[in-house]
């Protein structure tokens, strides 16, 4: 059980005036999620990124992706994304699983708070009070076990809470085991085929593991808290697809391993500034290590390469009710961040025992600092409201050239000032619009200012330290219904965007000791993304008469983005998407099915700037839960249940038309998977 949280104002103004899709635990488990790939498997607007070889990467909001996404995991912003285009080096944000979450909201547009005109993705950890009684001393004890067999993966899990006089206290601990995702051909597991010809998945096993720890005190006044969380993912693979003349017995052991401890306090307090406030102090370190060892021309070769982000954050947020002519809620914060970068490549020559060192990066620090205010005004006795808020950010960046980079650099540094201008209006008692105009900013990442690739290979990757921030202006207008025959809402976005940020450009710097290609991060003078959404839910009990607990709802998104500079696509949209699902929920909960369908259109020749396009496809999930008594949850799903052979287009961009190994790329056959729960 998950119990219902307060909402934030600054959540609540983003709800209001914005689209925001919102997933709890309940929906998770009850789809038979089995990672974070798994989120958003229904949401057309929300994709979830796959780097191959390192994992799950991060989220793409309409059709943004990497580092121009905000993720935060209870307030602390994720370690960055880092390593464009090595085969040897790339690290990923999702470092949680989703065992450990309660719920997720993304915020797609515009959002004061975070400090930008782009997505914002919130996972949010679960705490004592989603398993205990409201008051009272209480205990919560489960388990969970589950198998999903596209990776012949099992997990289990355990989740501990209890609360005794004023203390609370929980532990999540999950292990899952599996091995290398299959596609829609098999395993791999016994196919010895080497190079781009390869069609099946480098094989290997692929596990991780979660554990987290709150402990809070109750006061009349609210709460504090302490909370520890250590995750862990490692992959075995035989990279068979690398193999070549040069690359013999090739394997990657990899690595990301997440450290945090936080100390937080909510409470209300009736004083002139404020009604409620939260603050809280974060630690927090991520270290991705991929190694990668082969027989390369004739002698046995070892690379280490790693990516250390160390975090220290102060974060607060006040809100304040002024019961006046104009009621209003105000609110404000401020966030403090430090990041300490860290880079390091060791190439061993095993047989001659000798080691060569370098950095893609200089060892560097980032300090961040971050303000805003806003002020909901509430309009005609609640019929609508009128929401400006404003933001500060300072950013700074400092570099220690310690001599293992190609070159020394400077440090950077930039602010800005933007604000937003949101609003709702009921036209009718079930209906309202709602919309927000602003503008936003990023500032150019620590891997877009100085990464740089010189590894004698014939291209090269060349660092851009003189970065322009990047700056948006954005518009979202909608309108959503709510009744007893369901819900609907459709929502327009535009979004314009100036020294857009964009990387892997080609660049011609030193053609002659690079024939295969130089390639920079670049501003870009004008890009736009534009598009609409649609989401809805039918309660056909309502609707048509048949039995109560039979519903029907629809996602759909259509995404396009220009580069206005060349006039060519941005890589990173996806298609049109449409999901349509049919489902029937018991009265009394006792049990559940739906199934779901996604369509998505093709890929054009053009979007795919005359690369490997994917066709349409169509895909079905069946899935189900019964509770057998009040102890008992059992939960299964069959996926792609009529095994469509497929390509998403965030897998697969960037690859040439005819490249030999494309099926390798496709995605999983028919599939299935199941859970049980027991609560103690």
């Amino acid at each position: 059980m998950t119990a219902e949280r307060p909402v934030a104002a600054t959540e609540r103004t983003a709800r209001e005036e914005g689209s925001v899709s919102v997933v709890d635990a309940q929906r998770l488990e009850n789809t038979v999620a089995y990672s974070a790939a798994d989120l958003f498997r229904y949401d057309p607007s929300i994709l979830t990124t796959d780097h191959g070889r390192f994992g799950l990467a991060g989220f793409n909001v309409r059709g943004l992706d990497d580092n121009r996404v905000s993720i935060q995991l209870d307030g602390v912003e994720m370690a960055e994304s880092y390593g464009p285009t090595s085969s040897y080096l790339d690290t990923g944000r999702l470092s949680t699983d989703i065992a450990s979450l309660s719920g997720v909201s993304v915020v797609k547009g515009g959002n004061a708070q975070r400090g930008s005109g782009f997505g914002s993705v919130s996972l949010r950890l679960h705490s004592p009070q989603d398993f205990l009684d409201p008051s009272g001393d209480d205990t919560h004890a489960s388990v969970q076990g589950g198998y999903r067999s596209d990776s012949d993966g099992v997990f289990e899990s355990v989740t501990l809470a209890a609360r005794r006089g004023d203390y609370e206290s929980l532990l999540v601990a999950t292990n899952r085991n599996g091995d290398a995702t299959e596609n829609h051909i098999g395993s791999g597991e016994n196919d010895r085929t080497s190079g781009d010809g390869r069609t099946t998945p480098d094989p290997g096993e692929v596990d991780n593991y979660d554990v987290l720890l709150k402990l809070q005190k109750l006061n009349d006044n609210g709460k504090i808290g302490l909370v520890a969380q250590k995750y862990r993912s490692t992959s075995d693979l035989h990279l068979y697809s690398l193999e070549d003349a040069r690359h013999g017995d090739y394997y990657a052991d990899d690595s990301l391993t997440r450290y945090r401890l936080g100390i937080y306090q909510d409470a209300e307090y009736q004083s002139p500034l404020f009604d409620a406030f939260h603050w809280q102090i974060d630690w927090q370190r991520t270290e991705t290590v991929n190694d990668s060892s082969m027989v390369y021309n004739g002698y046995n070769r070892l690379v280490d390469r790693d990516f250390d982000q160390t975090t220290w954050q102060l974060k607060t947020d006040f809100s304040k009710q002024i019961d006046a002519v104009i009621p209003q809620q105000l609110a404000y914060g401020l966030t403090l961040k430090r990041d300490e970068y860290q880079s390091l490549s060791e190439d061993y020559n095993l047989d001659a025992d000798t080691v060569d060192k370098s950095r893609f990066s200089p060892p560097g620090t980032a300090t961040r600092v971050g303000l805003y205010l806003q002020d909901r005004l509430s309009l005609a006795d609640e019929r609508g409201s009128l929401t400006p808020a404003l933001r500060f950010d300072h950013y700074e960046y400092d570099l220690d050239n310690d001599g293992l980079t190609a070159q020394s650099y400077e440090g950077a540094n930039g602010q800005a000032l933007t604000g937003q201008l949101g609003g709702t209006w009921n036209i009718a008692p079930s209906t309202e619009l709602f919309g927000k105009t602003g503008f936003g900013f990023r500032a150019p990442s620590y891997e877009e200012l100085y990464y740089d690739y010189n590894a004698g290979r014939g291209y090269r990757i060349v660092a851009n330290p003189d970065l322009d921030d990047e700056h948006s202006r954005f518009v979202e207008f909608g309108i959503r219904q709510q009744g007893t025959l369901g819900s609907a809402e459709l929502t327009g976005f535009y979004t314009d965007y100036r020294d857009f940020i964009e990387s892997s450009v080609s660049v011609s710097i030193d053609p002659a000791n690079y024939p295969a290609g130089e390639y920079s991060t670049k501003n870009i003078d004008r890009a736009i993304i534009r598009g609409a959404e649609f989401k809805g839910r039918l309660d056909l009990h309502q609707a048509i008469g048949v039995s109560d607990g039979w519903y029907a709802r629809t996602a759909a998104a259509y995404i396009e983005g220009k580069n206005l500079e060349d006039g060519g696509a941005i890589e990173s949209i996806p298609p049109i998407q449409v999901v349509v699902a049919l489902g029937y929920r018991a009265p009394g909960q006792q049990w559940g099915s739906e199934l779901a369908g996604t369509f998505v259109n093709h890929v054009s020749d053009h979007d795919a700037d005359d690369n490997y396009a994917p066709a349409a496809y169509q895909l079905y999930d069946l899935t189900g839960h019964v509770s057998l008594g009040s102890h008992l949850t059992l939960r299964g799903g069959v996926f792609n249940v009529l095994d469509k052979k497929y390509w998403v287009w965030d897998d697969v961009r960037g690859i040439s038309a005819g490249y030999a190994g494309d099926e390798r790329y496709t995605q999983p056959g028919r599939n299935f998977g199941v859970s049980a729960e027991y609560v103690f």
